[in-house]
């Protein structure tokens, strides 16, 4: 049996100060997309002693980092947020050192869903639309209903709205997408700010209210000039499972990795 490429998750966490009914935990959705897509999840726990993830990230072959609650807006200069809007502190702090040495320290493929994607963004020098319904200006009209809150009834779980992907970009080529239009889900009110320049980081593509949705290497980049497959998308492509471009994405994630086999 050939070996699959090992790809690491980061985790949720709740109550970590609740020792020890503390908790870390992932969607079984984001397992099977990567373990159907040929790749081995492996589940990497919140270290609270950062300086051990050198050794937590040996053997792997490629990183998918999740979403779930909002990073501390502290990152990017927002305002004071609700509590219960923003993720337990101990993830965030793992997270950002966690996705830090990811991008700076090795060369290893990166798939950032949701609110990974946003933190691409904010590891690189970015910033978030750090409330779309409210904060959103850039688009013509409303903004669309992004986040599941502001939706009720079937459409929490079955809006769907078009994006427009650039021509020949990362997403477009590992989506195998035919046009520039691509079908995707919703479940976010933050979204990747265009305005502020990210690192080496580019956006590629938006929904039809001009709010970013994916983001990967600026040509020139040093991730660019190596190759390297590192690509952020603001919607669930797991929770599409029977969307082949959706399908395609972890596809392509997996082979990358693969390849550093």
């Amino acid at each position: 049996m050939s070996k699959l490429p090992r790809i690491g998750f980061n985790l949720s966490v709740s109550g970590a100060n609740k020792a020890p009914t503390g908790a870390a935990s992932i969607g079984l959705a984001y397992v099977d997309a990567v373990s159907r897509a040929g790749g081995l999840p492996v589940l990497l726990p919140p270290l609270e002693d950062v300086t051990q993830i050198a050794q937590l990230l040996e053997g792997l072959d490629g990183i998918c980092l999740v979403g779930g609650p909002d990073y501390l807006p502290y990152h990017y200069g927002g305002r004071v947020q609700k509590a219960e809007e923003l993720m337990d502190e101990r993830r965030d702090s793992f997270d950002c050192a966690f996705a830090r040495r990811v991008l700076k320290m090795t060369e290893l493929p990166v798939l950032g869903v949701c609110g990974g994607c946003q933190l691409l963004a904010l590891t690189l020098n970015g910033a978030l639309i750090q409330d779309i319904r409210n904060d959103w200006k850039g688009g013509e009209g409303a903004p669309l209903a992004h986040a599941g809150a502001e939706r009720t009834g079937s459409a929490v779980d079955e809006f769907r709205h078009a994006l427009r992907v650039e021509k020949d970009s990362l997403l477009a080529r590992a989506a195998g997408m035919a046009s520039d239009r691509l079908e995707t889900n919703s479940f976010h009110h933050q979204a990747v700010r265009p305005d502020v320049p990210m690192d080496g980081l580019r956006i590629s593509a938006w929904a039809p209210d001009g709010v970013p949705e994916a983001i990967e290497p600026a040509e020139g980049s040093a991730f660019a000039k190596a190759g390297r497959f590192v690509l952020g998308v603001q919607w669930h492509p797991e929770r599409m499972p029977a969307d082949p471009a959706q399908r395609a994405l972890f596809e392509s994630f997996v082979r990358a990795a693969a390849r550093r086999g």
